[in-house]
């Protein structure tokens, strides 16, 4: 496998939308660009991004444009205006990589038909000069950084070693782009967006995160975590963290508890986190327990001569439904942690 990044001015075209939506965050963090772009923006062309974040419910409008251009091949070699009008190309990238989104094609279409008078606009107002000048030579650096430390870790063999070939994407492909803080996006193929602030860890952590989610789904102890669910102080758990997770289901909550604890000890075994228990214990406010039960399994009693399919699988059998909370307060015991503390 390997780990590419790249620039991509088109992304940061899209990116600039949130921040001329009016998004708080957005336009707190870059006050500048919402200074030079909004500001002498015609007011027709403001009306139709906010016509369009009103249609997506979100002041976040790049994630699912950016997604769906990122289906299109070489969409970061060609002129955005020109992936926003070629309906048949369009049609045929959804054929070939996301065909249960070609009952949205028109309303996709209609977007970027809806948004082209805006992206011209703001190429007139000089966007493209201001991206090269301020954000391209603030990528490149940031680019150079990332990639050395990619040569060095040895983030590649440690998930040959711990998925093996078959499990893992031939490429995974990471565009660094200067207007996305605080947020990546996930784009198609294996690509997603990361932000030139974003630490290492939070880039990998981000990147990566498509592969574990995918290893998890896929294996067969889907039927296991129903009878977690039973378990009282799963429940529990589950439901202080509604906020927080934003997960609607409490299978889909104990899946991700999965995926976090393998990333985590991933992770720290990549020299990322070195305390890997006190990064969980404030993730999502504390209420990842099964994460917490996971990752001090993968941590003590792990021995890494089997398969993590298998250490997950005989985990999972082991599991007493009905006194997690006991396993729950020796991993935090192990990990030197008080509860009483959070």
């Amino acid at each position: 496998m390997d780990i590419l990044f790249h620039d991509c001015y088109n992304l940061d075209l899209l990116n600039l939308l949130n921040i001329l939506s009016g998004d708080p965050i957005y336009k707190k963090t870059y006050p500048q660009v919402f200074i030079e772009f909004a500001q002498p923006l015609s007011l027709d062309s403001m009306q139709v991004v906010h016509e369009i974040s009103s249609v997506l419910g979100s002041t976040l409008i790049s994630p699912p444009l950016a997604f769906s251009v990122s289906l299109i091949p070489k969409f970061d070699q060609k002129p955005l205006l020109d992936l926003f009008f070629d309906i048949e190309g369009f049609h045929e990238a959804l054929e070939q990589n996301a065909p249960r989104l070609l009952a949205q094609k028109d309303q996709i279409f209609l977007l970027f038909q809806a948004l082209a008078p805006v992206i011209q606009e703001l190429e007139y107002l000089g966007f493209r000069e201001y991206w090269l000048s301020e954000c391209y030579p603030l990528i490149e650096e940031r680019k150079s950084e990332i990639e050395e430390y990619a040569m060095r870790s040895n983030h590649i063999s440690m998930l040959h070693d711990m998925f093996g070939v078959a499990n893992i994407p031939e490429e995974i492909h990471i565009y660094l782009c200067a207007l996305s803080a605080p947020n990546g996006v996930r784009l198609a193929n294996h690509s997603c967006i990361t932000d030139i602030t974003f630490s290492d860890q939070k880039i990998f952590d981000f990147a990566l995160h498509e592969i574990f989610q995918s290893f998890v789904a896929n294996r067969n102890s889907q039927i296991k975590l129903f009878d977690l669910a039973k378990d009282t102080f799963i429940q529990l758990a589950f439901d202080k963290g509604k906020a927080s997770h934003r997960m609607d289901t409490i299978h889909q909550y104990l899946q991700n508890n999965i995926v976090e604890a393998m990333k985590i000890h991933y992770l720290n075994k990549g020299g990322f986190l070195p305390d890997p228990f006190e990064f969980l214990q404030n993730f999502k406010q504390g209420t990842y327990v099964l994460s917490m039960i996971f990752l001090d399994h993968l941590h003590w009693m792990n021995t890494g001569s089997e398969s993590i399919e298998v250490v997950l699988e005989e985990w999972l059998d082991s599991l007493p439904v009905g006194k997690l909370m006991d396993l729950y307060t020796q991993a935090l015991g192990r990990a030197g942690i008080n509860l009483g503390d959070y």
